[in-house]
């Protein structure tokens, strides 16, 4: 054994922990991330100092529990990107020989077949964190998931960043 043992960082440490269930929490889900992603979570999670594990539970379960909307209901997007003079032409050609009114009509043209994937995925390097559930949390969680045709460990992690996200803006 080494003498070079590193303090364990415990992101929870004077913090409230999560409620007690009815029933142990004994089951897990992974949540697939990168090293970036990791420490903008780990970073996160200090700073508010809860656990890895109450933090993707947490989200999972809001997310799982909250109202769903209308499927059927539009939702704008703005993607707003750069590209050189002679990109933003062939662009605008590319619009005409679709037969495309304008670029958005373009580029939802060109998006819509990967949204129309069963699962999407993408060649990331990722570490699999875990987090605990309660046998009925996990069930309502792997039921909300499957319903909308994605796999967990994706979710979760796009529900971490987008609350990492929105919880930067709020500061």
């Amino acid at each position: 054994m080494s003498g070079t043992s590193r303090r364990v960082i415990r992101p929870n440490l004077g913090s409230t922990l999560r409620p007690r269930g009815k029933t142990p929490r004994k089951h897990f889900l992974t949540v697939d991330v990168t090293k970036e992603e990791q420490q903008r979570v780990l970073q996160y999670c200090l700073e508010n100092k809860i656990s890895l594990s109450q933090f993707f539970a947490d989200l999972v379960l809001q997310d799982a529990t909250k109202p769903r909307p209308n499927p059927k209901q539009k939702i704008p997007v703005k993607a707003e990107f750069e590209l050189t003079q002679a990109e933003y032409e062939k662009l605008e050609l590319l619009a005409r020989l679709h037969k495309k009114d304008n670029l958005s009509d373009l580029i939802y043209e060109l998006i819509v077949p990967n949204l129309d994937l069963e699962r999407p995925h993408a060649p990331l390097e990722t570490m699999a964190l875990r987090y605990y559930l309660s046998k009925e949390e996990h069930e309502t969680v792997t039921q909300h998931v499957s319903q909308k045709g994605f796999s967990a460990s994706n979710y979760a992690a796009m529900l971490a960043l987008k609350a990492i996200s929105q919880h930067k803006k709020r500061k």
